[in-house]
């Protein structure tokens, strides 16, 4: 709808209440997982263990009151540094209950990166896989804040370095303390980490009701409750992403199971699709691409899988095409759009319409704005896309500035990203606004032409960038991963994107051939890293 004849855009109210009648979001999620019984909730796929509901809401109280015996509540800070497994969310939904705030972490953080987090954070206690304790061991005297680390994995326990098993291995009886009333719109329950593609991350602050509006709407979700089969997801994504996490979520609350993966392999990938029959995946470009382009996907029945949900980064519509044709079990592909500091997801697709991410979620508005002037823009002409609503982070933690640069004084939150939409109010996606490459006073997004690339069945994957150019700003530049069975010339690949693009787009900054591109663990291409080999094989000529 608009308001004040103006373009801007409002996706309606919730039918359910945000709240339920819950004073924090623990007390939603202990109600929660009460009703939900002895259903089955997570199951790991490599050993085919599960946990049921009654057993995850029994091992949440008792791990709550563990972190209460040593000091945590309201405001304490808890690090969860971890791929995916079955204990993740026990974690998560642990601290929460305990009342404090959970802080998922990249494992695969470098000492640097991770010094950075834990310098701007200062968590009380860190759960740690056994990977991230190798980390993490390297930088405990730099770090007294940290009073415990605990281990999912056999680590060798000391004074510090506690045994999850242990930590859950309560025998006796304990008090099931109901979790402490919060300020809904103020008290933050969630901290995530921005992914840092252009910097170093920022701790994104999500208050209790940016996320029960989460919870809220993922129970609406009309591609939730229009599948035709029961749902069963896969938990792929990582969970230390705000998607990943927040899918945790929708699985202890709203009751879709989840067969959860620790990592990405071919094998491990498609057989989990076939052996547990999983009809939902949500999952993020560069795994839809492979979808579309691995060469063994017949040897695998898929035929259970009828959704596919992609989010944290474009996605072409050449490769949708090429997935629905090798999948025809697959009822759609739903796009969306969002960000961390949006707590996830603004818009999303529920229609078909080639190329769009969708409409505007229920709770939100979205504009578009001119770049410069600020103004609110037409269908067609593209912007900036702004976000105003319950789902808009707090801030910044600790970064005043950073808050007062994205969130401006009427509550927009400025994406960064820039986007159009159409007469219908569908929206498209184009680029990320720092990653547009300036051609001759040209605005070229890398997205567009990532897309024509991948559509060469010859190429695997590939990423864009601009290369520095004293006369012309900036020269389009690929980097290209091959099919391992074919072989392309550079040549090659520059006349195929003259052919399907206007001049200013073509291949002027040339093609570099390499093994993969570096993205960040939810799908970002790291354009940083891309740019810095641009940069080192200049020196090199020098």
């Amino acid at each position: 709808m608009h308001e004040h004849g103006e373009y801007i855009f409002y996706g309606g109210a919730l039918i359910g209440s945000i709240d339920c009648g819950c004073s924090s979001l623990g007390s939603l999620i202990l109600k929660r997982l009460e009703h939900n019984g002895n259903d089955i909730a997570f199951i790991d796929a490599i050993s085919g263990k599960s946990i049921r509901y009654d057993q995850l809401l029994h091992q949440v109280r008792i791990l709550s009151q563990r972190l209460r015996s040593y000091g945590i509540g309201k405001g304490s800070i808890v690090a969860i540094m971890s791929e995916n497994r079955t204990e993740f969310p026990v974690t998560a939904l642990g601290i929460i209950c305990a009342d404090a705030i959970v802080m998922p972490l990249n494992p695969n953080y470098t000492a640097t990166e991770l010094h950075h987090v834990l310098n701007l954070t200062n968590p009380q206690i860190i759960f740690a896989s056994m990977k991230a304790m190798n980390t993490l061991r390297t930088l405990t005297s730099q770090h007294p804040c940290i009073q415990l680390y605990v281990s999912f994995d056999n680590y060798e326990a000391n004074s510090q370095i506690m045994l999850f098993k242990e930590l859950l291995n309560h025998t006796g009886s304990y008090i099931a303390n109901l979790p402490e009333p919060a300020v809904l719109k103020n008290d933050v329950v969630l901290m995530v980490l921005s992914s840092g593609t252009t910097g170093l991350p920022k701790a994104v602050q999500l208050t209790h009701y940016n996320v029960m509006t989460v919870i809220a709407y993922m129970r609406e979700d009309p591609r939730y409750t229009q599948l035709s089969v029961p749902i069963r997801l896969l938990g792929l994504l990582p969970f230390y992403h705000v998607y990943g996490f927040m899918l945790t979520l929708n699985v202890s609350c709203n009751r879709y199971p989840m067969v959860v993966l620790s990592r990405f392999e071919p094998d491990l990938f498609l057989r989990s699709i076939q052996d547990y029959r999983i009809t939902m995946a949500n999952l993020v470009p560069p795994l839809v691409v492979f979808l579309a382009k691995y060469p063994a996907i017949e040897r695998y029945d898929l035929s259970s899988l009828r959704a596919i949900l992609c989010g944290a980064a474009p996605l072409s519509k050449d490769i949708e095409d090429q997935v629905l044709k090798r999948l025809p079990h697959v009822q759609s592909i739903r796009t969306a759009y969002g960000m961390s500091e949006a707590s996830l997801g603004v818009i999303s697709k529920v229609n078909d319409k080639p190329g769009s991410v969708g409409r505007v979620h229920k709770t939100s508005w979205v504009k578009i704005i001119d770049l410069d002037s600020g103004k609110i823009l037409a269908p067609y002409e593209v912007g900036e896309i702004c976000i105003k609503g319950p789902l808009v982070m707090k801030g910044y933690y600790r970064n005043e500035e950073a808050t007062k640069a994205t969130i401006d004084e009427q509550g927009w939150l400025h994406s960064g990203d820039t986007g159009y939409f159409d007469d219908e109010g569908d929206f498209f996606i184009v680029d990320r606004i720092k990653d547009l490459i300036k051609y001759n006073g040209f605005q070229v997004a890398p997205a567009e032409l990532e897309n024509v690339l991948l559509s060469h069945p010859a190429i695997k994957d590939a990423a864009v960038v601009g290369l520095p150019d004293d006369v012309c700003g900036e020269l389009p530049t690929a980097f290209v991963v091959q099919q391992e069975d074919k072989s392309l010339s550079e040549e090659c690949i520059k006349r195929f994107v003259a052919s399907k693009l206007s001049p200013q787009k073509h291949l002027r900054g040339g093609v570099h051939f390499v093994e993969e591109i570096p993205k960040t663990g939810s799908g970002k291409i790291l354009r940083r890293e891309l740019r810095n080999i641009l940069s080192q094989k200049a020196k090199a000529k020098l």
